[in-house]
């Protein structure tokens, strides 16, 4: 939700301005903090994203293998029991009606948290750079922010080759409605960027369409946030859930003949399954922790530009709101890191 300006002035006149930057933990972060911790973030997903499609691809390997009826081909159709007393049946079904009491379950091998979470994560970079430029000018109403500006509008059309990110269809446990706003808010957040570019060099012009048109970045936002959130209740585990069962399935039909390092080897593989599935819930939910502060974050810039502050208020402003953002692209950098 939106701050009225009025509503800043106690905020920013309170303890934060009478106890000075040196015993206060908000600190106005130096030119170029924001873009080089969103160049950590980045590099630190990236680094997650290659262990877990590494793992991945390993246990789609493993659930393909665990069953003779299973070809290396996505999707796979898999049969599931619905009820305690099913008689044995192929794990895969190639085509016609599932065995009697049984379902099936259609999964696709190449879906990965990646190809959800990249796009999400290249947009809040992307925003962090924009709010930096809004710090800046809240700091100094003359600074010229075109650097910044112009960034924010190169990674915000760098956006439309994740095309099923923009068209709004890359979330399948999203319903048509969700996807649609996402794909309506996405492609005016980038309009917006690139108009902003062009007044970039004129800090009262980028001002003035902050102010008018910023609201855009507060839908994305927003739609990004109900869609990490519901992806990660669901879609985000249930890969790896069905991917450690496979596993255990091959690790009980062939332990027999396996040598005690191969069972151990595929141990190993049963129980990094296992936990990836509960790590992808946490890793969402650190993903939708950071997209709110971001929102927080340049919310509350906006209104602060909106409003008429005096230097120090919009300093404060500029300080607070600058620790919010790298403390999500903090968040953002966490993923990477063990739970």
């Amino acid at each position: 939700m939106r701050y009225r300006a009025f509503s800043l002035l106690p905020l920013l006149t309170g303890p934060l301005l009478l106890t000075g930057c040196a015993t206060n933990a908000i600190q106005l972060e130096t030119a170029g903090t924001v873009q080089a911790r969103s160049r950590e973030a980045v590099s630190a997903t990236t680094i997650y994203f290659d262990a877990i499609e590494r793992r991945r691809r390993e246990a789609a390997a493993a659930l393909v293998a665990s069953d003779p009826s299973c070809l290396p081909a996505t999707p796979l159709r898999i049969q599931v029991p619905i009820t305690p007393t099913a008689p044995p049946a192929p794990l895969c079904l190639a085509g016609g009606t599932p065995a009697v009491g049984y379902t099936t379950f259609e999964i696709d091998i190449g879906s990965s948290p990646r190809a959800v979470l990249e796009p999400r994560i290249a947009l809040l970079a992307a925003i962090g750079g924009y709010a930096d430029a809004l710090a800046a000018i809240l700091d100094a109403l003359k600074t010229d922010v075109s650097a910044e500006i112009t960034a924010f509008a190169d990674q915000a059309d760098r956006l439309a080759r994740f095309t099923n990110f923009v068209a709004g269809t890359d979330l399948p446990n999203v319903n048509a409605t969700i996807a649609s706003e996402q794909g309506q808010s996405v492609i005016a957040l980038i309009a917006f960027a690139n108009d902003l570019a062009r007044e970039a060099r004129q800090a009262r012009d980028v001002r003035a369409l902050v102010v008018d048109r910023g609201a855009v970045v507060d839908r994305a936002l927003a739609s990004l946030s109900v869609q990490v959130t519901t992806w990660g209740r669901g879609a985000a585990r249930n890969a790896d859930d069905l991917y450690g069962n496979a596993l255990f399935r091959t690790y009980l039909r062939n332990r027999t003949s396996l040598t005690a390092e191969q069972r151990e080897q595929l141990a190993i593989r049963v129980f990094a399954a296992r936990e990836a599935a509960k790590q992808g819930p946490v890793r969402a939910a650190e993903v939708t922790d950071a997209i709110d502060l971001t929102a927080k974050a340049q919310a509350g810039l906006r209104d602060a530009l909106a409003g008429r502050l005096s230097p120090q208020q919009r300093r404060a402003a500029a300080r607070m709101n600058i620790d919010r953002i790298t403390r999500a692209l903090g968040l953002i950098a966490s993923i990477a890191t063990p739970v």
